[in-house]
């Protein structure tokens, strides 16, 4: 495997783990916490970079099914974010609402489904060339 592969796939594993804690924190807290909003933000920033290492791993932005579940599923974290940190601002640490909170779980589980089917993509090249 090439090395920015490598270092693309340690970083989108380093965002999984971000996303799982931050949201997990806030599924069991329904609260927008300094943890809440540190662990998704880092895990944003961290599937942001993974994104472009895979990028530039494959020499473009190729409009293939995993291409398009992983930038879906990017999109729908970004916007989990976005949500988190103008609940915090709008409501500090009150309750999340019944809906937010369900988006942030149905989208965790959207990412969580991209990551899986990356690594299973990278699984199968890799013993095709075998």
């Amino acid at each position: 495997m090439n090395p920015i592969r490598m270092a693309a796939v340690g970083t989108v594993t380093i965002a999984l783990i971000l996303y799982t804690i931050g949201t997990l924190k806030e599924q069991r807290g329904h609260r927008a916490s300094a943890g809440v909003l540190g662990f998704l933000s880092a895990g944003l920033a961290f599937d942001v970079v993974a994104t472009a290492l895979m990028i530039a791993a494959t020499g473009g932005i190729a409009p293939t099914v995993h291409g398009w579940l992983g930038y879906s599923a990017l999109a729908l974290m970004a916007t989990d974010v976005a949500l988190i940190w103008r609940h915090w601002r709008a409501s500090g640490d009150a309750p999340i609402p019944a809906g937010r909170h369900l988006y942030a779980r149905l989208a965790y589980l959207y990412w969580v489904v991209a990551y899986f089917a990356g690594a299973a993509l990278v699984m199968a090249a890799k013993h095709a060339r075998s």
